[in-house]
């Protein structure tokens, strides 16, 4: 609900502050008061444009501030998601400040909890908060969507299961066809992928690849590209080693050197151990030389296998261009190939399975979205009687009320229904509009075409009184509410809107002494002028004030003991009115 209300530099206001109760807020006071600047700076918290023209003379910025004590135990998912959506933190006291400064040009600043916001901002988290209803903007009855909810909650647990499955089903048929979109590819399209990823896996696979190949193949090169290099090394090795043409080849001289050692072991065991490893060198540079015989005789002078290498590596060179980094890289793109081959080969039996899941699901879909509209049907004509009884009661017996179905065509995305394709929604088929005829002859219109204010207000009075226990807006303000009533009628709807305090909060704008004598809080506007300025007071009444004004609306300028007399019945009466309805 609305705390508090603090208004600065507007129009005539130079500074105000209002408290609000959480049941019945009257505002009341002469023609001519400022009543009306009061709703102006409701409708700046919650968004309107505003203009340079209601700036206090003399001032540079308008400020609006609003207080909003949240009930947890109201639901309001819709305000969630707009506090979500632009970051707007909860404190633990379940307060909610919305401020707007506002300057000539456009210039000035919005603020939600500290958090700076655009205009926009103030207008969806507002929108979630208080309806104004009258000659403004806020009125969330007036769209159709909301109408349809508002129908729906009428209608009751059965209904809404109904609404519930049509909801789910229809989730379900937008994701398998989405599902169908992505896997659908036109013939032209699909037989020019199954042939380039033909082409990739047989080029790969022509290849014959082995993991390891290419060093493999690498170090082949090295060796036969340094055949020449390595058969001069090994020849000279061997030659020093064993001998050539050359004499003292290394096997000779240790050869020599052991047998002389040999021969003076005898005399010297010292020098046995130096003439054991003289032999075994001999045998060591014997055993080397052999090797490196049998290594010089089978190093490849082969130019032809030199060629092969280097076209086997060029080949890898190529195919690593196209597919990988590596042989392994390449291998395994060449899977994913495969797989990705298997897949569009296996789209038709996928295409057939999805559409035959779609038709399946369209079915039960149109059944129950059919079922939906009749117990829709069903519920707006209980609305309607319930309505038109109660526009009886506030004067206005002769308006046509009534809830307007539609269905649209949709050829490309819609449901086959009945040998016809519907636009379907998650709500199902059913486009509902509420349409009104105030005046016998008139032709009905949705209820947004209603040009009186006043038609309006009590329009919307009902709509409201009826909907209570289903709307969770907490907040509504009624503007000309009373316009061309009186008597009965008066008090009809000075009860209606007592009855909707009991669940909502309610601030309203009268001339009307009926309505003014059920508020729960009352506040009197009133013009002053003081130094040649003129500026907007309000004050809150108490019980003996409450009669003093109520005798005034009852009586115009003159108030007499009998009008004080007629106030203090009517506060009486709207006392026991109010616990009887409690």
């Amino acid at each position: 609900m609305l705390r508090e209300l603090t208004v600065a530099n507007l129009a005539l206001i130079d500074r105000l502050q209002l408290e609000f109760d959480q049941g019945l807020n009257i505002l009341t006071g002469e023609t001519g008061a400022g009543k009306s600047i009061i709703i102006d700076a409701v409708n700046l918290i919650l968004g309107e444009r505003f203009s340079a023209e209601a700036l206090r003379k003399g001032a540079e910025t308008v400020e609006v501030e609003a207080v909003f004590e949240l009930e947890e135990d109201r639901g309001r998912p819709d305000l969630a998601r707009a506090l979500e959506e632009w970051g707007i933190p909860l404190g633990e006291d379940g307060l909610l400040v919305m401020e707007r400064e506002a300057r000539p040009g456009g210039r000035g600043r919005c603020r939600i909890n500290g958090r700076t916001v655009p205009v926009f901002a103030l207008s969806q988290v507002g929108s979630a908060l208080m309806d104004i209803h009258g000659q403004h903007v806020h009125q969330s009855l007036l769209s159709p969507g909301r109408q349809r909810e508002l129908l729906d909650d009428f209608s009751g647990q059965a209904l809404k299961d109904r609404a519930e499955k049509v909801a789910a089903l229809y989730e379900r048929r937008e994701a398998v066809r989405e599902a169908l979109s992505q896997v659908t590819l036109g013939e032209e399209e699909k037989a020019r992928k199954i042939e380039f990823l033909t082409f990739q896996l047989q080029e790969i696979e022509a290849a014959r690849l082995r993991p390891g190949e290419e060093e493999e193949l690498m170090k082949e090169k090295e060796l036969l590209n340094s055949a020449e290099e390595l058969f001069s090394a090994a020849s000279a090795a061997y030659s020093l080693l064993y001998g050539g043409d050359e004499p003292g080849a290394a096997l000779d001289r240790l050869s020599e050197s052991w047998q002389l050692l040999e021969k003076t072991v005898a005399i010297d065991a010292r020098l046995q151990p130096l003439a054991e490893m003289l032999g075994e060198a001999a045998a060591q540079v014997e055993e080397a030389s052999r090797e490196l015989r049998l290594y010089r005789e089978k190093i490849e002078f082969d130019p032809e296998r030199l060629a092969l290498v280097e076209e086997r590596l060029d080949e890898i060179y190529k195919l690593k261009r196209k597919y990988g980094k590596s042989i392994a890289e390449i291998l395994e793109y060449a899977e994913k190939i495969r797989k990705e081959l298997a897949m569009v080969e296996g789209e038709e039996e996928r295409l057939a399975t999805l559409n035959r899941e779609l038709v399946e699901i369209e079915e039960e879909l149109a059944t129950v979205a059919l079922e939906l509209s009749a117990f829709r049907k069903e519920a707006a004509s209980e609305l309607e009687k319930t309505i038109l009884t109660q526009l009886v009661e506030v004067n206005m017996g002769k308006t046509v009320f009534k809830v307007d179905f539609r269905r649209e065509e949709d050829e490309e995305n819609g449901l086959p229904v009945a040998g016809e394709k519907l636009a379907v929604t998650r709500h199902g088929l059913d486009r509902v509009e509420f349409l009104v005829a105030p005046n016998p002859g008139e032709g009905l219109r949705p209820l947004a075409k209603i040009v009186s204010g006043g038609e309006l207000s009590r329009l919307m009075l009902v709509l409201k009184v009826v909907l209570a226990e289903k709307d969770n807006i907490p907040s509504m303000v009624f503007d000309e509410i009373d316009a061309g009533i009186g008597g009965r009628t008066a008090q009809a709807v000075a009860e209606k809107l007592l009855f909707l305090s009991q669940t909502h909060q309610v601030i309203c704008v009268t001339h009307l002494p009926q309505i003014a004598s059920m508020a729960r809080r009352h506040f009197y506007i009133e013009k002053k002028t003081a130094v040649g300025r003129t500026r907007v007071e309000v004050r809150t009444l108490d019980r003996e004030a409450r009669i003093d004004e109520l005798a005034r609306m009852l009586g115009g300028a003159e108030v007499t003991a009998t009008t004080r007399e007629h106030a203090r019945e009517m506060l009486t009466l709207a006392a026991s009115i109010g616990r009887g309805k409690s």
